[in-house]
This record gives structure tokens, sequence and C-alpha cells, in this order.
């Protein structure tokens, strides 16, 4: 399925217009302007904006939900560094010379 498609005459002004309001990684995306054609095609400017809203949103979501996961993996892994040097450190902790030590019991 390795098949451009292609936009009819007819359709490329309105197309064109709409393109601008799509976030930049849609742009690019041969589905999402194949659909966003297919809304222009069967709706109108108005229902592919509409629909370009939703994949803008939708979009937006997604990145921000890997966006979360990469701060989680990176905050774990700090925790994670934090508890391997805690567990390299001997609890004990250095005895202090208290003035008790000096004097001598009869």
């Amino acid at each position: 399925m390795d098949s451009t498609f292609t936009i009819p005459n007819e359709y490329h002004e309105p197309f064109q217009r709409l393109v601008p309001h799509m976030v930049a990684g849609l742009r690019n995306d041969p589905q999402s302007l194949e659909a966003i054609f297919l809304y222009l095609k069967l709706g109108g400017e108005k229902l592919a904006r509409i629909a370009i809203e939703a994949y803008n949103q939708t979009h937006r979501l997604k990145n921000a939900q890997m966006q979360k996961l990469r701060l989680e993996e990176a905050l774990m892994a700090e925790q994670m560094d934090e508890s391997d040097e805690d567990e390299g450190e001997e609890d004990v902790e250095p005895k202090e010379e208290s003035e008790d030590d000096d004097i001598e019991e009869f």
C-alpha cells in the first residue's frame, strides 16, 4: 500500500488553506493528510477544520503523555541511582569521643 494520494484540482485551493491549521507533526503524516482531504471532500472546509482541531488535540495529548512517561522514567532512574549510592555507604556512624571516655572509674 505505497500509493500516494493526489488531490483533485477542485480541492487543491481549500486543502492548501487547511494545511497551515494542522500541527507540524501532522503535516508530514500522509494518513492525516488523506483523512483531512476526505473530510474536506465529504463535508467541506467547515467539517475539515473540525477534524483538524480533533487531530491536533489528539496529537498534543499523545505528546504530553510521552513527555510525562519520559519524566517519570528519568525520576525513577534518579531514585534508583540514589538508592544504589545509599546501599554502598555503611550505616555505621563514626563514634565521637565524649568527655565521659576521659574519666576513669575507680
